[in-house]
């Protein structure tokens, strides 16, 4: 059971690992959302959370959290054993605003952190050193207005759901602009608040367009391809989803907030 899942993400093996934001805790599931472990509870002592949202794994299986309440990104084993934590309530290099939110790892064990009230992006190695970040608040190129996740896809690059300025920004790993797109609306290519975002193994960016109720999929220069999904709580469809995640056999996985559950789509 849910109270608010957040973020996901899938392992090489198939095991999902959620958010469950307002049960402070992460649940681990299978590829068929059979119930295997769970960790935290609410605090701020290690293993323990207060409100998690984003989640993303390294190359070995470890679990990086953001601990969004507590201002800091946790770092467990794949059953959930503590390793590591960084980060406190600031504007400085290795501090986050109120809101880390988004998590994301790329092939290099690097982590990204979307720090959403600083308006940037944070880079740091997998053991919490920090190593470089990028944005401020507004609504030029490598601006941003509340940015909600991030994704890397095969080449490195950095994608970036921009919630309100209702765009995706395009970033190389070190976070030089490269492209954006989209704008205010419900139309192809336009977002209400572009919120999870991931990419596949041929680079396409899935983006959850969480007030519109839909997944819009792009190549990685933000060529509309598809969409789907409509408000409501039958199969198939979403409500107030938060993120999204595409293992490598192209299974999409929604963390559809609102209606407390995960979905499972296939898209090949």
């Amino acid at each position: 059971e849910f109270n608010y899942p957040h973020s996901i993400v899938v392992d090489p093996t198939g095991h999902v690992y959620v958010t469950d934001e307002n049960n402070n805790r992460v649940q681990e599931f299978d590829s068929n959302g059979t119930f295997i472990r769970k960790w935290g509870s609410n605090g701020s002592s290690e293993g323990q959370f207060l409100k998690p949202e984003g989640i993303d794994l390294d190359s070995s299986g470890n679990v990086y959290v953001a601990d969004t309440g507590n201002s800091r990104i946790q770092k467990f084993t794949s059953n959930g054993t503590f390793i590591n934590k960084w980060g406190s309530e600031g504007q400085g290099d290795a501090q986050f605003s109120g809101h880390a939110h988004g998590v994301d790892i790329n092939q290099a064990n690097n982590v990204y952190i979307v720090d959403r009230d600083n308006s940037n992006i944070k880079m740091f190695s997998n053991n919490g050193i920090f190593i470089t970040k990028w944005g401020s608040n507004g609504s030029n190129d490598g601006e941003f207005n509340k940015p909600h996740s991030s994704a890397v896809d095969n080449d490195g690059n950095v994608y970036v759901s921009d919630m309100f300025n209702f765009r995706v920004q395009k970033f190389t790993s070190n976070g030089t602009f490269i492209n954006k797109w989209g704008s205010y609306g419900s139309g192809n290519g336009q977002f209400k608040e572009p919120a999870g975002i991931a990419t596949d193994a041929f680079s396409n960016v899935y983006v959850v367009d969480k007030s519109n109720n839909n997944i819009q999929k792009f190549t990685n220069n933000g060529t509309f391809i598809t969409k789907w999904a409509s408000k409501g709580n039958e199969k198939g469809q979403i409500s107030g989803a938060e993120d999204i995640f595409v293992d490598s056999s192209g299974d999409v996985y929604v963390a559809d907030t609102g209606n407390s559950r995960i979905q499972k789509f296939n898209t090949y």
